[in-house]
């Protein structure tokens, strides 16, 4: 690649701004004109000036040709004034200087400074068109009685000083600053963990460590004389409007912990935790910023790959607590039926059992078997017995309430604990689920149960006594026609005898 010196880059700069100061002052018009382009373009206005003269003569409109004449007076400084004459030899109109400006000689012979210029109408004279102008060479004097050459000298100073002062001033923003820094202060610089670079107060960076070009992906060379803010640096929050820089240059207050993420030329992607802490002279103000700049990339990545980390493990976590539940409920109850099991049972009515008696709530105890259920696996098979079995299950269910607890007992037997129910209302419960069962069918097979019911209002002591209770009413039930509901009386005890069918 081919490589321009300074001097080169220079050199060719100012010649480009010399040419286009020339450029510009032609352009505005402060270079000499020759006579020939001012006769030139002389002819040009009065040729112009005669149709549109014509046309408001013609039509004796002398507005017209006022405007038209005194706008040509007063936009051209070369011309000093017009007038309309009458082919009579009278003024249709004349501007307030032409009287004095113009010669008594009134021959039609036009003259580079006066010019008549006939009006025509079907080919003959109306009227003559006549034009004052500066003398050839004069047109020059502009403002302040100043000539034309002096007007361009002072131009090409002025224009020349501020250009070349901003053009210097910029190459010198792209010339090595960090040539004025002492080695030492470099190689300190160098030597530190974290990025650092410092800027003018025109945020242009003046010096900038061997880690932090490193980091960016981008010579130190093209680092320096360059604005900060063209790097594309991303602010994550939202509520920082400014570059860190820039609001400690604006405040004068340092910036602490800003983060910032910048995009490398090499696809990286780095974030920043940037400080800034402006820079004052003698007087206290502020001429600069220093920045440092602390990659937290691979901290950053780590705590993303923590976070998928962690919510990998929450879902493991749910997935666990999930499968435990469901053991929890393959644990507690009966698979067949899904009611609670037995161990279930007598841990759920402990708990109601305890609560009842400490707050002297009423709690009732309901026992059911199946009537003639050996027959029926008998007469139709265990899988039909497995799904009478599920038919009663279902029907409990639908007849207790919420906060009722459905138990499978064991083989054909059920219990129903019932929270805050006197033995009346857990009668009624009994009745309704016994004629549920009773008009319920499966597959053409008629199914009854017989119910047994206790409750702790009779007086028992214990949880147990209550299910024993509730069982030696069920059982007085069975023996006494089966497809009933009875309550336990004392009485019944003694009616207990071994053996009895289902």
């Amino acid at each position: 690649m081919l490589s321009i010196s300074p001097a080169v880059r220079l050199s060719f700069g100012l010649m480009v701004l010399t040419l286009s100061i020339l450029l510009f002052a032609s352009a505005l018009g402060l270079t000499p004109n020759t006579d020939k382009n001012q006769l030139q373009a002389r002819q040009a206005l009065s040729q112009t000036l005669a149709f549109q003269a014509l046309v408001g003569y013609s039509r004796n409109d002398r507005v017209l040709v006022e405007q038209v004449l005194g706008n040509a007076v007063t936009s051209n400084t070369d011309l000093l004034s017009a007038a309309v004459r009458r082919a009579e030899g009278d003024f249709f109109y004349r501007t307030k200087a032409h009287a004095a400006l113009w010669p008594n000689d009134t021959s039609s012979e036009s003259t580079p400074r006066f010019v008549t210029v006939p009006l025509l109408l079907g080919g003959a004279t109306i009227g003559t068109l006549e034009l004052a102008f500066e003398p050839l060479g004069q047109s020059d004097i502009s403002y302040f009685g100043l000539p034309r050459q002096w007007l361009l000298f002072i131009f090409l100073v002025v224009a020349a000083f501020i250009s070349y002062r901003l053009f210097i001033g910029r190459a010198l923003r792209y010339l090595d600053p960090s040539s004025v820094v002492p080695a030492r202060v470099r190689n300190a610089l160098n030597v530190l963990a974290e990025g650092v670079f410092i800027l003018d107060r025109r945020e242009h960076i003046v010096l900038v460590n061997t880690i932090l070009s490193d980091r960016l992906g981008v010579d130190e060379k093209r680092l320096l004389g360059r604005k900060a803010a063209t790097l594309g640096w991303r602010a994550d929050d939202s509520n920082v409007e400014h570059l860190p820089w820039s609001q400690a240059l604006e405040t004068g207050e340092k910036m602490v912990g800003v983060r910032l993420t910048y995009a490398a030329p090499d696809g990286r992607i780095c974030v920043f935790r940037v400080n800034a802490v402006p820079i004052f002279d003698n007087k206290g103000h502020s001429q600069g910023v220093i920045a440092s700049f602390d990659d937290v990339s691979e901290l950053e990545e780590k705590n993303s790959q923590l976070e998928i980390m962690l919510t990998e493990l929450a879902s493991v976590q749910a997935a666990i607590e999930e499968k435990n539940r469901s053991l929890e409920h393959m644990a507690a109850h009966d698979p067949l039926t899904g009611c609670f099991n037995r161990r279930a049972m007598r841990e759920k009515l402990d708990e109601v059992f305890e609560v009842a008696s400490v707050k002297r709530s009423p709690l009732s105890c309901i026992m059911l078997d199946i009537d003639h259920f050996k027959r029926i696996n008998d007469t139709y098979g265990h899988t039909m017995g497995d799904e009478v079995i599920k038919l009663v299950a279902d029907v409990l269910h639908e007849q207790v309430r919420g906060s009722d607890f459905v138990a499978r007992f064991g083989g054909e037997e059920f219990c129903i604990i019932l929270p805050d129910t006197d033995i009346e209302h857990a009668e009624q419960i009994a009745q309704r689920c016994r004629q549920a069962i009773e008009q319920s069918e499966h597959k053409g097979v008629k199914v009854t149960s017989s119910f047994g019911l206790a409750s702790l209002q009779i007086g028992m002591s214990s949880a147990g006594e209550l299910v024993n209770q509730a069982d030696e009413a069920l059982y007085y039930s069975k023996q006494h026609g089966r497809n009933q509901a009875n309550r336990w009386q004392s009485s019944m005890a003694n009616a207990v005898t071994a053996g009895g069918g289902t």
